[in-house]
């Protein structure tokens, strides 16, 4: 979870499947899925992957509800996004009703440090998360694939599950949530104020209830991430 152009979808893009696109491509929901042998018992990571906009409010809501631990990713060239990261996680904990939920806090665009358009500090940052938050945080690069295995190595430590993310052992598969027929929710039609808050179809609200319902029992060698 995440602002708008942080990384998300290029995070585990890099992850999963060893790509990277330069190209920016919105995204409503999109679920991934990857199996993992963990000392001899198999470990899936249904991995969510948020949309950044605010016209989504539902459908982020029950995506915090079906979660069991959570990515949190900013840009570390652009202040406000550390500013929603924080939002995100006070949100997290409210609809939780508990603060022991497994989060790692990723600041990515760390390629772009040394070309000196940090604007987010990393020392000050790691404190706040660590120490006060007492959350994972790792500084990363989807683009040079720069420490992205590490965020959700760090994400398992803090679920306290141990791991071995060999890529051998991976089985990769993706799938994209249903728009129905109407299209993506969001969508301005003539009826509807520009400004209005937007509701997701009931086909994309079944598809995660369905997730979540699918998991509900299996909570053991399963997690979703969001």
């Amino acid at each position: 979870m995440g602002a708008a152009k942080v990384g998300k979808s290029s995070l585990i893009s890099q992850f999963l499947y060893n790509t990277f696109s330069p190209k920016y491509k919105r995204t409503i929901e999109e679920m991934h899925h990857g199996d993992f042998n963990v000392a001899g018992v198999r470990l899936t990571l249904d991995i969510l992957d948020t949309s950044g906009a605010f016209e989504f409010p539902a459908m982020r809501t029950l995506s915090m509800q079906s979660a069991d631990a959570f990515i949190l990713v900013y840009d570390i060239t652009d202040p406000d996004s550390f500013a929603e990261v924080r939002q995100l996680r006070d949100q997290i904990h409210e609809t939780k009703n508990s603060t022991a939920v497994p989060i790692v806090v990723v600041g990515n665009k760390v390629d772009l440090a040394e070309a000196g358009d940090r604007q987010v500090d990393f020392h000050t940052t790691e404190s706040v998360v660590t120490v006060d938050w007492e959350n994972g945080f790792v500084e990363a690069s989807a683009k040079e694939n720069i420490n992205v295995s590490q965020i959700f190595k760090e994400l398992l430590a803090q679920a306290k599950v141990k791991y071995n993310l060999s890529p051998a052992l991976r089985r990769r598969r993706r799938q994209s949530l249903p728009t129905g027929p109407q299209g993506p929710p969001g969508s301005s039609t003539a009826s509807s104020p520009s400004n209005a808050p937007h509701v997701p179809s009931p086909a994309q609200l079944a598809h995660l209830q369905q997730i979540r319902e699918r998991h509900a029992g299996s909570k053991r060698n399963s997690c979703i991430i969001s």
